[in-house]
């Protein structure tokens, strides 16, 4: 009995790479979430479960928010751009003047402010760029206005203190403006002034400055500021090729803080190997390889940005956090998309698989019309010619 027509041109239209890179990653997620929280959590709350329960839960909402992204109308997301940029406005300003912290406490929910902030910044700068294409060129009416939402958002989010998310959110906006129209020599002369600009953050608060002379001298600090990634490279070294077998790891047992967080990827080296974090980071790559596909049959340029932004979003925090795993930038607290313990950042990772999975949908159809027309011209003319032979 064949399938309906409609479920083969549905099949067509999804992303079947994507769609398995991000599903092994998840299921690797939940199996990894319980292997490097058991211990602790069977210590501080008597039950190995706790933090696996509430990844689940929250993988489930984000399953939900996936479906819901991936039918979503793309033009009317472009509509809610500016309010949802205002609404992440008013979000980190109240985090950052007034509640003074990272988290939105609701209950028994703990958002982090700055996952809808990007969020807002990469739908915001997709339906931005789109519109003032033609503007970018010129600094004062293509650039600047881009650059002045960029600063103060990141302002905003290095004001709660969050560092690290603040230049991540600077960087996935001037990956943005690096695929648009905008003049090369604009964006790096203004590139080395935020740099300078956050180099001065960061030595202004004492305990990033810290963090960071430890990270420069670390022969002087193997208990202090690097220890995280001290114990990190233990765990790496301790896999070897195949690794010690899953739930085999002994880092996690209270020798590597945030096992299950930040440092999940030590743990995955720990007992998977070489060969596990390989295939993690081939696993990104894909996702990387078919977002640069979505983006280049990208429908129109909102679509377009908005495939760059989420592909930047995805790609850029997977290897940051890998490379803090490895020793090769100071501890920044950022999560490994699709596998570090759950939360809002897994929420919206969920939300831009969606989207890109959308991107991938409506660009396709166009594709797939495109052929069909051809198709049906190629019939009419061919049948035209018979016409005329037989005449």
């Amino acid at each position: 009995m064949s399938r309906p027509k409609t479920l083969r041109v549905e099949e067509k239209l999804l992303d079947l790479w994507l769609v398995g890179a991000v599903s092994l990653l998840l299921v690797w997620g939940i199996i990894m979430v319980y292997s490097a929280s058991a211990f602790y959590a069977d210590r501080a709350f008597g039950d190995h479960m706790h933090f696996l329960k509430r990844h689940l839960m929250w993988l489930f909402v984000g399953i939900s928010v996936m479906g819901i992204a991936y039918r979503l109308p793309l033009d009317r997301l472009a509509q809610f751009s500016r309010p949802l940029l205002g609404m992440a406005f008013l979000l980190l300003v109240y985090l950052a003047f007034v509640h003074r912290g990272r988290w939105l406490h609701l209950g028994p929910v703990n958002l982090q402010g700055v996952d809808l902030a990007k969020f807002a910044l990469i739908v915001y700068f997709a339906d931005s760029l789109a519109r003032r294409e033609a503007d970018l060129p010129s600094f004062s009416r293509g650039l600047l206005p881009h650059l002045m939402v960029l600063a103060v958002m990141g302002f905003l989010v290095w004001r709660q203190p969050d560092f690290s998310s603040a230049a991540m959110l600077v960087l996935i906006g001037g990956v943005m403006l690096l695929v648009s129209p905008v003049r090369l020599q604009h964006l790096l002369g203004t590139g080395l002034v935020m740099a300078l600009l956050a180099a001065t953050a960061v030595l202004s608060l004492p305990y990033q400055r810290a963090r960071l002379m430890a990270f420069l001298h670390p022969d002087g600090d193997p208990q202090g500021k690097l220890y995280q990634i001290y114990q990190s490279l233990i765990a790496l070294g301790s896999g070897g090729i195949g690794g010690v077998g899953f739930a085999q790891g002994h880092q996690k047992q209270f020798f590597l803080p945030e096992a299950h967080t930040d440092f999940i990827f030590a743990i995955i080296g720990e007992e998977w190997g070489l060969v596990g974090t390989v295939l993690i980071l081939s696993l990104f790559f894909v996702i990387m390889i078919r977002g640069l596909s979505i983006a280049r049959k990208a429908s129109g340029r909102f679509e377009f940005y908005l495939t760059a932004g989420i592909t930047a979003h995805l790609v850029l925090y997977a290897l940051v956090n890998m490379m803090v795993n490895l020793g090769l930038l100071p501890p920044t607290g950022l999560p490994l998309p699709f596998i570090s313990y759950g939360g809002s950042a897994m929420v919206f990772s969920c939300v831009y698989v969606g989207l890109l999975l959308n991107l991938n949908r409506v660009a396709s159809s166009r594709v797939l019309a495109n052929h069909r027309q051809f198709a049906r011209q190629a019939v009419s003319r061919a049948y035209l010619r018979k016409q005329r032979a037989w005449g």
